[in-house]
């Protein structure tokens, strides 16, 4: 049974598209719509940015032609297997990623969900896995298309205002 969860979320703004709402999606919880459905609320809203949380193969069917713009994350228990083999990483594209494209719009790949503040020491782990991830995508030739990012908690900076004065945490 598919479990998705919608939590949304505005999105910054741009001069060049201006303001947008977003979607964070996830397969965690019960009782909630069906790939199709959830594909059927996005477009009724005309909500047409979405992270995935993780790759869920119905969901990403189900986003085939749909006209949205999806992020598909690396969950942070993959992160360590990603990042020890290039084979993982490549495996990983193929079938999340690679399997999908064109007709789903991936646009990005989220590695981890705030590894840095979750994970001593995440850096050595998560560079790396990034690096591999984006070494499978150019072996797919998909590395013009789709970016390779990891989303970061605001923690990283203790001290954020005012801005002129932030800086990251040391560690």
């Amino acid at each position: 049974m598919l479990l998705v969860y919608l939590l949304l979320m505005l999105g910054s703004l741009s001069f060049a598209i201006g303001a947008f709402v977003g979607v964070n999606i996830g397969t965690d919880l019960s009782n909630l719509p069906s790939p199709e459905q959830v594909v059927a609320i996005l477009r009724s809203h005309r909500i047409t940015p979405v992270r995935l949380y993780d790759a869920d193969n119905h969901l990403l069917s189900a986003l085939s032609d749909a006209g949205i713009e999806v992020m598909v994350s690396v969950t942070n228990e993959d992160v360590l297997r990603i990042r020890q083999s290039s084979a993982a990483a490549a495996y990983w594209v193929k079938k999340n990623v690679a399997a999908f494209v064109p007709a789903t719009n991936i646009t990005a790949i989220a590695v981890g969900s705030e590894v840095l503040s979750t994970m001593p020491h995440a850096a050595r782990v998560l560079v790396p896995a990034m690096r591999n991830l984006h070494k499978a995508l150019v072996s797919s030739n998909l590395n013009y298309l789709i970016k390779v990012s990891t989303p970061i908690s605001m923690d990283i900076i203790p001290k954020p205002f005012p801005p002129s004065a932030a800086t990251f945490n040391a560690s």
